[in-house]
């Protein structure tokens, strides 16, 4: 008669048949084992010895040291990598995963519910708790970053990258590259409530931060924020952390980084793995699923390149300036103390008030302390004082006339700060004369009149409206225009028809 190993079950059985008062023949012969074994579990022999290779386990497990797998495993490295290390050729990962549970089940896991999404329908995204670290090799200055993941909800496929920090730009630009790398947009995003996406939290109504709403708009996704203290919400990011992290601190866990882009090819190099490797219940990858799917049914990415805008609220102060980046940036006089919204792209500033447009500026990066203006924003006094400059009123002289650029020219070599008023009035008196006569026979009295100043070295304001005074009068008197005469005509439609009515009259021969 064959014999079967007196396991626990076994034990168990026979003690309750000898409760039972069952002859110990009969009993062994049942349960296939000798009498002798019965009598010892009868007086109580063998039951140490049962009870004390249960706890143990099967032999695989004496081979292996779980103090070492528990310290691996209380340092965040995922179970299958520590099985890979320690006990693939041993026993497969269900039943390495069931004994650890056995000896330490304090550290058992939780119920787990799936959660079904459709294709295309949600990307949840987060940070990772944990910051990395790179080394600048020449100052030896350790810098940290932090990492941004991204998850798909239908095929789970996973996207990370580290950013030197998670501002509200950081934040967006992650955003686009995670879309461009998954190759479209889902119809919803799930961020957690971190300030950079929600300005307030609210379990109903958040209030989104303006330059994430402003990105969703483009992109044509809806940001729906899990609730604070709920991480349930985003589950799958908060798996997708762990996954991502895991791998990577144990892949690189003996490796030195210096730079962020080597920090940015590890964390390709671990999502890529993951996403390409067989799920082990389901036998197909996430990229399998990704591309069998959800590909097709993410929505398209907008067109060219995608300008990040970073929103702020400023007030104008009382000479008509906003600041932002130690930068002075003009509005209109019209709304000083008000509170306006600057719009803060990459190369230029915009203001708006009440989604009114009330300026545009370019962006300056030199942090100086610069001031650019628009002189249509300023009072007709504080206009004229800024544009009240050498290189303005020269500007000016070029446009009027070739000869008065040249003379201001001259002047500004000779004194520039004690000619600079003198200039001024030269420019005004030489507008009004071309307002009056018209641009050709205006610049040839200008012409005539520089060159007697010239001639009798009397460079004065005054001087020079006497001369076009005089050349204008010439002119007209050439044209033959007379003084005008005034002749009485009467109106027949006043009540008075006899009384005659002023009208006037220009005799011009030349008509």
């Amino acid at each position: 008669m064959s014999r079967k190993e007196l396991t626990m079950d076994r034990f168990g059985e026979i003690k309750r048949q000898l409760d039972l008062k069952i002859p110990i023949i009969k009993i062994a012969e049942s349960q296939k084992c000798g009498e002798r074994t019965v009598r010892k579990i009868r007086d109580g022999v063998i039951a140490d010895a049962i009870a004390g290779r249960a706890s143990r386990g099967p032999l695989w497990t004496e081979q292996v040291d779980w103090q070492v797998i528990l310290q691996d495993a209380l340092d965040g490295h995922a179970f299958s990598l520590i099985w890979s290390e320690k006990a693939v050729n041993k026993v497969g990962y269900k039943a390495f995963l069931d004994q650890f549970h056995k000896k330490f089940p304090q550290y058992k896991k939780a119920l787990v519910i799936h959660r079904f999404f459709e294709p295309g329908e949600r990307c949840e995204v987060d940070y990772a708790g944990d910051k990395l670290e790179w080394i600048d090799i020449e100052t030896g200055e350790v810098f940290e970053v932090v990492v941004f993941i991204g998850i798909l909800g239908f095929s789970q496929k996973i996207y990370a990258e580290a950013t030197s920090d998670q501002k509200g730009d950081n934040f967006v630009r992650s955003h686009v590259r995670m879309f461009k790398f998954f190759g479209g947009v889902t119809r919803i995003t799930v961020p957690d409530c971190l300030k950079q996406g929600v300005t307030r939290c609210h379990r109903y109504d958040p209030e989104i931060n303006r330059s994430y709403r402003a990105f969703a708009k483009d992109f044509g996704t809806v940001i729906v924020p899990a609730r604070p203290r709920k991480p349930k919400d985003k589950a799958l990011v908060e798996g997708a952390v762990k996954i991502i992290m895991r791998l990577f601190r144990w892949k690189f866990r003996r490796h030195t980084f210096t730079s962020l882009k080597e920090i940015n090819d590890g964390l390709a190099i671990c999502y890529h793995q993951v996403n390409n490797r067989p799920h082990t219940r389901f036998k197909i990858s996430r990229e399998m699923s990704f591309l069998g799917k959800e590909s097709a049914a993410l929505l398209p990415m907008p067109s060219g390149d995608y300008e990040v805008a970073e929103f702020k609220t400023v007030s104008i102060y009382d000479d008509c300036y906003v600041r932002f980046d130690r930068t002075h940036y003009s509005a209109p006089h019209q709304y000083r103390g008000c509170k306006v919204e600057l719009k803060i792209a990459e190369k230029t500033i915009e203001i708006y008030l009440d989604s009114e447009r009330l300026a545009l500026h370019r962006r300056s990066r030199r942090a100086v302390g610069e001031f650019i203006t628009d002189p249509s924003h300023l009072p007709d006094n504080a206009r004229a004082y800024h544009e009240a400059t050498p290189q303005n009123v020269l500007s000016q002289a070029r446009f009027l006339s070739a000869d008065l650029a040249l003379l201001v020219d001259e002047m500004f070599k000779e004194n520039m700060c004690g000619h600079l008023r003198r200039a001024q009035g030269l420019v005004r008196v030489s507008r009004a004369e071309i307002e009056k006569l018209g641009a050709e026979q205006a610049r040839l009295n200008l012409t005539k009149a520089i060159a007697e100043m010239r001639r009798f070295n009397k460079i004065r304001v005054p001087y020079l409206e006497d001369l076009l005074a005089r050349y204008r009068t010439e002119h007209l008197q050439k044209r033959g225009v007379d003084k005008m005469k005034i002749s009485r005509r009467p109106n027949p439609n006043l009540r008075h028809t006899q009384s005659p009515q002023l009208e006037l009259v220009v005799n011009n021969p030349n008509q």
